[in-house]
């Protein structure tokens, strides 16, 4: 059975919209099971059950990749509703594997997917139904000397964790956030904005957006490193016609592939128990490492496998992990295969032509990729889907980079004659074009946004800034607490002094509605770091490594300008329209608080709707300290009445 948005064929002089809309249901919206979703052949392929590594018990490739059901609104005339549940669940993530209690939507994990039509404006009743508390164990560990060389995040069970205090008890409060949805701020999940059980939260969202995979997820102030580790998770995909002209794979040759990472507790005899565990690591018991847990899932099921046809196939891929990025390859005998992934669309929408990936697919939290994979040339064979570190041969484990376990998935191609009834459209969105020089804004200073790494509290800092008039700068001696000078390719200095840091700082970012602002991250931290701006979407102009050796982490200044080093390449999923962006170096981490080369990436930013909403890194465990406001208003609003009050 095809997708649900090509349950009903279109034929010639009837609108497809009209058929969408005509064939939904009433009462919460039309579901669709799973079984009867992107579902895979039933004849059986190669390979095959696999031990995983030592210690993590679970046998991989057991259990075949489940798809979550589809949910699509129901016709209310001139809009569209819908309504969807948070409620507690045991969810079943493994075979070997005792149920796993989650708070969720609608029962599954992740959430159904909520499938929509571009123009078709929607309302979503999001009801609390969740019950208990938080069913995540919270617990830390760490030791004098820096990270360990095999952290016990690597394993599940929390011997030698100290619990967390405060998560044991959180209540069901939550807030939802249609990650990616261009709607005002009213309607976009604000943080502090919680509803408890019993209680509802009203949403009405324009989708008036190209084609493309959001996703929706708890984003509780303080907590949703926690919320959405519960299970707070789904996909939102939105349709249009343009999409639909292209011909692209459908059905059960279209599949989401939704990737996060999980850790399990252990009973008293060593066997999982299928209780969540979020583990991190203290380094110097102070400085709290990203999580990173060994078990990996892949629509709810840890390590799945997938029967497929020799034939192109489209994942539509979104990283929902807490913190880990995620860079992919597709192995075929241990082997990575050269251009596997051909890139077709971006977080928000199809891009202009399919672009082939060369190495890895990085894909960091939050960020989606919509893409291509053709195997055809592999009847009869099994391929692996892997995570992977620069440094690591592809498939092989590196226990110090948080990697015990890197396999994904598992595909098994079937043995049969290969389908050649699809060629990649050579042409994809002819809406779609990069942002030229002309585009962008020639009046007004750029927004600079600077991650200084950890402070004196050993939480990681988003420091924004402002740029300082070079007869100011004369007089500052440096290093100075948050000054940070910064040389260019042409050898031009600018100074930037700290304007706000922390949440409750007090100002914001305000910017016009519908207007377009250049927006500088620069990283000065050893971990990379993605980016999200609510209430609008971006492209990335530029990405290019800086020396950042001259900042003092002491004084938290730079004692010698921040040196430009040279261009860095932009991958083909960062070429197209997007809501977060990847700051710093994917997959490698080195030693000290300099030991990799910082970047600056320079995007430019446009705000389509109006409102207060809030720019953060989008490592779950940093978005707490690494989150400022930001407010988008009418440009007449800003200087009406002039400045007499």
């Amino acid at each position: 059975m095809k997708t649900a948005s090509d349950e009903i064929p279109g034929p010639p002089g009837i609108d497809r919209r009209t058929l969408l809309r005509g064939g939904a249901v009433a009462g919460l919206g039309a579901l669709v099971s799973a079984s009867s979703v992107f579902a895979a052949p039933n004849d059986a392929g190669p390979g095959g059950p696999e031990p995983s590594a030592d210690g993590l018990m679970l046998t991989k490739f057991t259990d075949p990749l489940r798809t979550p059901p589809v949910l699509r609104p129901r016709d209310r005339g001139g809009y569209d509703e819908l309504t969807v549940r948070m409620r507690t669940a045991d969810v079943t993530v493994h075979s070997q594997l005792p149920p796993v209690r989650m708070w969720t939507y609608e029962g599954s994990f992740p959430g159904p997917t909520i499938e929509t039509v571009r123009g078709r404006r929607l309302r979503v009743a999001w009801e609390n139904h969740l019950t208990g508390n938080i069913p995540v164990t919270a617990v830390d560990f760490g030791q004098m000397g820096g990270p360990m060389p095999d952290p016990l995040s690597n394993h599940p069970g929390t011997e030698g964790c100290q619990e967390v205090p405060g998560v044991a008890g959180l209540q069901p409060w939550a807030v939802v956030h249609l990650h990616g949805m261009l709607t005002g701020g009213g309607n976009d999940g604000w943080m502090e904005n919680l509803v408890g059980p019993g209680d509802v939260q009203l949403s009405a969202y324009p989708n008036e957006q190209a084609a493309t995979a959001l996703w929706y997820h708890d984003h509780t102030h303080h907590v949703s490193r926690f919320s959405v580790y519960a299970g707070l998770a789904g996909l939102f995909v939105i349709r249009d016609e343009e999409e639909r002209a292209l011909g692209l794979p459908t059905g059960r040759h279209e599949v989401p592939l939704v990737l996060s990472d999980r850790n399990f507790a252990l009973d008293g005899t060593g066997a999982l128990t299928g209780r969540l565990v979020h583990k991190v690591e203290m380094v110097g018991m102070r400085l709290m490492r990203a999580l990173a847990a060994p078990y990996t899932l892949v629509n709810g099921v840890v390590w799945p496998y997938l029967e497929v046809e020799p034939r192109w196939y489209r994942f539509r891929i979104v990283n929902t992990a807490n913190s880990r990025i995620y860079r992919l390859m597709l192995l075929a005998d241990g082997r990575p295969v050269p251009g596997a992934f051909q890139v077709i669309g971006t977080d928000q929408g199809l891009i202009d032509k399919p672009l082939a990936v060369d190495g890895a697919l990085n894909l960091s939290s939050g960020e989606r990729a919509d893409v291509l994979v053709d195997f055809g040339a592999f009847r009869g064979r099994s391929l692996k889907l892997v995570n992977t570190m620069e440094g690591v041969t592809p498939g092989a484990s590196s226990t110090r980079h948080d990697l015990l376990e890197p396999d994904v998935m598992q595909f098994r191609v079937a043995d049969r004659r290969p389908s050649a009834h699809f060629t990649p459209p050579r042409t994809l969105s002819a809406a779609f074009r990069r942002t030229a020089p002309g585009d962008l804004p020639h009046e007004g200073a750029a927004r600079w946004v600077v991650l200084a790494g950890p402070g004196s509290q050993n939480m990681p800092e988003l420091w924004e800034m402002e740029e300082v008039a070079e007869a100011e700068a004369q007089g500052i001696t440096f290093p100075a607490a948050g000054i940070v000078q910064v040389k260019d390719a042409e050898g031009r200095v600018t100074t930037l002094r700290r304007t706000a840091m922390r949440y409750d700082d007090g100002s914001a970012f305000t910017v016009a509605h519908e207007g377009v602002e250049i927006w500088k991250y620069l990283n000065l931290a050893a971990s990379p770091h993605p980016m999200h701006i609510h209430l609008a979407h971006f492209q990335v102009l530029s990405r290019d490594n800086y020396d950042v050796s001259g900042f003092d982490q002491a004084v938290r200044g730079s004692a010698r300008p921040i040196a430009h080093l040279g261009a860095a390449k932009l991958e083909p999923h960062e070429l197209g329209e997007k809501d977060i962006i990847r700051v710093g170096t994917a997959g490698q981490i080195r030693p000290g608080p300099n030991g990799t080369p910082g970047e600056l990436v320079t995007v430019a930013v446009r705000f389509p709707v109006v409102g207060r909403g809030v720019h953060h890194c989008h490592m779950l465990e940093h978005e707490q300290h690494m989150v400022r406001p930001l407010v988008v208003g009418p440009a007449g609003h800003q200087h009406a009445g002039g400045h007499h009050h």
